[in-house]
C-alpha cells in the first residue's frame, strides 16, 4: 500500500492532512506501519472507530492514537513532532499568551494577532506525552515597542471563547515553554496522529 492510497482509505473517516507509509531505509519495502494525520480530533476518533480491526489489503488493521513512541516507530516520529516548532520565529520581543482555549491552534493564535504591527509568529505550548494544548503560548514580534502595542490592545480580548491574558514573556513566570531541543516530545494540534500497524 502506498502512501496515497492510505490516504484515499482514511477519507472515508473525514479530512486527511497527510498520510505516510514508512518504509525500510535499505530495501525501500513497507514495514507494514504508517501515520494518517487528520484534519481534527473528531476525524481522527472517527478513523480509530471506522478502521481499527478492520481488512484493508487482506491484512487487519489495528488504528490508535500513537503512545510515547518507542523503537522504529521513534525513528519516524521524532522529525515529525520536531518539525511542529520549525515554523515558529522566536524573537526577544515576546508576549506570553495565557487562558488560550483547548482547540485553539498556533495558527488560531496567529490569526487573532495578524492585525497587530510587527507580528513574526505564534506558537500554542503542548504536553509532551499527550499533544494536548497547555492553555498558554507565545506570540513574537519585531520590536519591543510592537509587542508592547499589541499586548496593549489584545489584552482581554475574546479569542476562540475565552479572554486572553498576556504578559510581555521576560515579566512573569509562567509555565516554561518546551525547550527547543526537547521539541520532539510536543505535538502540534495539527498533528493529530493515528498510528496503523498490522
Amino acid at each position: 500500500m502506498t502512501s496515497s492510497e492510505l490516504a484515499e482509505v482514511f477519507e472515508e473517516a473525514g479530512r486527511v492532512f497527510g498520510a505516510e507509509v514508512i518504509c525500510d531505509r535499505v530495501t525501500d519495502r513497507s514495514r507494514g506501519f504508517g501515520f494518517v494525520t487528520m484534519e481534527s480530533v473528531e476525524e481522527a476518533k472517527e478513523a480509530i472507530r471506522m478502521f481499527n480491526g478492520s481488512q484493508v489489503g487482506g491484512r487487519t488493521l489495528r488504528v490508535n492514537f500513537p503512545e510515547v513512541p518507542r523503537g522504529g516507530e521513534r525513528e519516524v516520529m521524532e522529525p515529525r513532532i520536531r518539525s511542529g516548532y520549525k515554523g515558529f520565529i522566536d524573537s526577544e520581543h515576546k508576549i506570553y499568551a495565557g487562558n488560550l482555549g483547548w482547540r485553539l491552534t498556533s495558527e488560531g493564535l496567529g490569526d487573532a494577532f495578524a492585525n497587530q504591527p510587527g507580528l513574526l509568529s505564534a506558537k500554542v505550548i503542548y504536553e509532551r506525552d499527550t499533544g494536548r494544548s497547555r492553555g498558554f503560548g507565545f506570540v513574537s514580534f519585531d520590536s519591543a515597542e510592537n509587542a508592547e502595542a499589541a499586548l496593549e490592545a489584545m489584552n482581554g480580548e475574546e479569542v476562540d471563547g475565552r479572554p486572553l491574558r498576556l504578559n510581555l514573556a521576560g515579566e512573569r513566570s509562567y509555565p516554561p515553554p518546551a525547550k527547543e531541543n526537547n521539541t520532539e516530545d510536543n505535538l502540534e494540534s495539527s498533528e493529530l496522529l493515528s498510528s496503523i500497524g498490522a
